[in-house]
């Protein structure tokens, strides 16, 4: 199992925040009810008209036309949404997104839990039998917690277990974490991994790197309006602590608190959300003696290699230093015991398991971690079992059209004139190699990756263990390997993303769900105005701040002149100026220089927009009647739009949303995208084509005088 990090990966299109049961009224019952339908159903004439009819109801259900769409587009096209799909009180956010979540985790649900004698390989019966070896597990008793233990005792012991007969000399923390990371693969606290080559695609290279941080990003750590959140971080440690290792609760809670309070001094050593990552400054070539100098001895750099990797490596990526100076001060006035504590608890994390309280939520439960490390297994099997082969023929017209569209306004001289010719040059080069994928993995022998382990239905640390001692064993063997292409499992399971260093678009098989986003029977009016602007949206970030290091290759490579990207910066404050104006439950979103998702979007859903007109031209002028039977496919029954306007609903309604105002903190704080109404009201009153098809009148909200444009 491959579990590549996430920091090499860019290009999110949306922080998932929940992924449980689908709260929705009637339309989302049509999707759990097509959910299941074969191919050749879908593709028969009265099935097309009666999902092109459903369609248009459904759009027409979340759409609030009393609404001007000159005024506020997201309540024209969205406005209904919160009734028709509004929170619950188990689920807390909703939206397409997660309607597509809801879908795949159906699919999901009904492979595990279903046995096909016809179409399981012997990967999908291991990936079953690992579900049933969780779904076994009724309740967390002294087996179970002497297991954990036995986990722990075999690389120490824990203060926290064992009181005052805990010998503070005997424990060396750098031993510890080094141990832990060669024989299951866990980073804590710092890490060793391997991963590709920035400057070098092809070869795989040794990072010195950070920990994941279960709250995700700086300020969840740091803000004051974010403590509660750490305050219940703190008290779930707490219950975990009394419930899977049987210490009293009011020492448990103690331990819970030095635990927090140790994680809040290490995330002071994080980037800043709103900061721009530069990998260029943030990942240092250097050789280990060098990192010996900087961070030694409190950082024993030359053990931690050794230890974990039990290879001799000289070279090596010193990744976000910043993080590296803050470790030293942190662990230099640490007392051991609060390390000991912190490093095995964060080893137990990945093995507690949430048994629920009821048989469905146990199941459901099981799912997730089943996702979680089986992700692409999971895809595969969807893939192959719901793929009709109209999904990869409308994905690929799009790649095609949005491929010709960018290059075409790459290469005239009366678009994107603050490019400069000789990097408009190598733009082209860039997007004629840049490559689509469809995350199915069904061009992967997935066999392989159980050469070395045997996954059992009995025991589900066991397989647990098995799996994390195979991915640590694999990730040595890759040292001196070729690369590979770069996984991060369930993250792309559900949203497309830019691998920059691959100059890769890959298209999770949630996305491609029929009936949600997509479908052979509907315009491409609206597959163009969803699926498109996705991609369009990751193709931006290729030619983007991030991604004007990344070459055509996909190595780290500054491929701007000085005057392309001092000419960026300029759009780029525009940009930065706008979304800092907007108001979100009363606030204005924080100002940031983070500005690249924001970038996407609008760059996105113009190249998709430019990419259908161009198609839509092609379709006419091959026609006898232009228009004739073209205009009919190209809009919906009942639905009184063009299919250019129909193109701006659609796209519009991806980003239909519903959240708690508690959440609303999390989502500001934790997500470089911008909440979702602004994604439909920044990218849309930038856009004149916007203004023309709804006939906005200049000086109105959706078309003011002052646009901002880059692509």
């Amino acid at each position: 199992m491959n579990h590549s990090p996430r920091r090499i990966l860019y290009g999110l299109t949306l922080l998932l925040l929940h992924l449980a049961h689908n709260g929705s009224a009637a339309p989302g019952k049509l999707q759990r009810d097509t959910d299941l339908i074969s191919g050749s159903q879908r593709g028969s004439e009265y099935i097309d008209r009666v999902m092109r009819h459903a369609k248009a109801a459904e759009m027409a259900s979340f759409m609030n036309e009393s609404y001007d769409p000159c005024d506020d587009f997201y309540e024209f096209a969205c406005g209904n949404w919160p009734r028709v799909n509004g929170v619950r009180a188990n689920k807390l956010s909703t939206g397409f997104f997660e309607r597509l979540a809801d879908g795949l985790n159906r699919k999901v649900k009904h492979m595990l839990d279903t046995e096909n004698k016809q179409l399981d390989t012997e990967e999908d019966k291991q990936v079953r039998n690992f579900y049933k070896s969780c779904t076994a597990i009724t309740a967390i008793d002294e087996t179970y917690r002497n297991k954990l233990k036995e986990v722990i005792s075999s690389f120490g012991a824990m203060p926290a277990l064992e009181g005052s007969k805990w010998n503070e000399s005997e424990f060396d923390w750098i031993e510890t974490i080094g141990q832990i990371a060669f024989t299951y693969g866990q980073t804590i606290i710092i890490g060793v991994e391997v991963a590709t080559d920035l400057a070098n695609n092809k070869v795989n290279m040794v990072y010195v790197s950070q920990q994941a941080f279960p709250l995700e990003v700086r300020g969840m750590y740091l803000n004051k309006h974010t403590e509660i959140y750490r305050s219940k971080y703190r008290d779930l440690m707490a219950k975990y602590l009394n419930y899977y290792l049987n210490i009293d609760r009011k020492l448990a809670y103690s331990t819970a608190t030095e635990l927090m309070d140790f994680e809040v001094e290490l995330a002071k050593g994080l980037n800043s959300e709103n900061e721009v990552l530069d990998l260029e400054k943030e990942s240092n070539l250097t050789t280990i003696a060098e990192m010996q100098k900087l961070y030694g001895p409190t950082l024993d750099i030359q053990r931690l290699v050794n230890i974990s990797l039990d290879q001799k490596i000289t070279s090596v990526y010193d990744l976000l230093p910043q993080y590296k100076i803050n470790l030293v001060k942190v662990i230099q006035r640490t007392p051991k015991r609060i390390l000991a504590n912190y490093i095995f608890y964060r080893l137990l994390d990945a093995l507690m398991l949430d048994v629920g309280a009821t048989e469905s939520r146990r199941k459901s439960n099981c799912r997730s971690m089943t996702h979680k490390y089986f992700a692409k297994f999971l895809d595969n099997m969807v893939y192959r079992r719901h793929n009709n082969g109209d999904t990869a023929a409308d994905v690929e017209l799009m790649w095609n059209e949005m491929q010709k569209t960018f290059k075409e306004k790459l290469q005239s001289n009366a678009f994107l004139k603050w490019i400069s010719p000789q990097t408009r040059e190598l733009a082209v080069k860039k997007m004629t190699a840049m490559k689509l994928e469809i995350n199915s993995y069904a061009n992967q022998d997935l066999s392989k990756e159980f050469d070395n382990i045997h996954v059992s239905e009995h025991d589900y640390i066991e397989n647990l263990l098995h799996i994390f001692k195979d991915a640590a064993s694999t990730s040595r063997q890759q040292i001196n390997k070729p690369a590979k292409p770069l996984e991060d499992g369930e993250l792309l399971s559900f949203t497309p993303a830019n691998i920059l260093v691959e100059n890769v678009v890959k298209v999770p098989v949630a996305v491609l769900q029929p009936y949600y986003l997509w479908a052979s029977s509907y315009p491409n009016a609206i597959k163009f105005g969803t699926l498109a602007a996705l991609i369009g949206h990751e193709i931006i970030h290729g030619f983007d701040i991030s991604g004007s290091k990344f070459d055509a290759q996909g190595n780290l490579n500054d491929w701007w002149d000085e005057v392309s990207r001092n000419n960026f910066a300029i759009r780029h404050q525009c940009f930065k100026e706008q979304y800092s104006n907007y108001s979100y439950y009363g606030k204005k979103l924080p100002e940031s220089d983070e500005q690249s998702e924001n970038i996407a979007d609008n760059g996105g859903v113009r190249l998709a927009f430019d990419a259908y007109r161009r198609w839509q031209q092609a379709q006419d002028s091959s026609l006898n009647d232009p228009g004739s039977r073209l205009s009919h496919k190209e809009t919906l029954p009942t639905l009184n739009y063009t299919s250019m306007q129909l193109f701006f609903i659609s796209y519009a309604q991806v980003w239909c949303s519903d959240i708690d105002p508690k959440l609303s903190i999390i989502q500001v704080d934790t997500d470089q995208h911008v909440p979702s109404k602004f994604r439909v009201l920044g990218p849309l009153s930038n856009f004149v084509e916007f203004s023309k098809e709804f006939q906005c009148a200049l000086g109105t909200k959706m078309n003011p005088v002052r646009k901002c444009e880059i692509y």
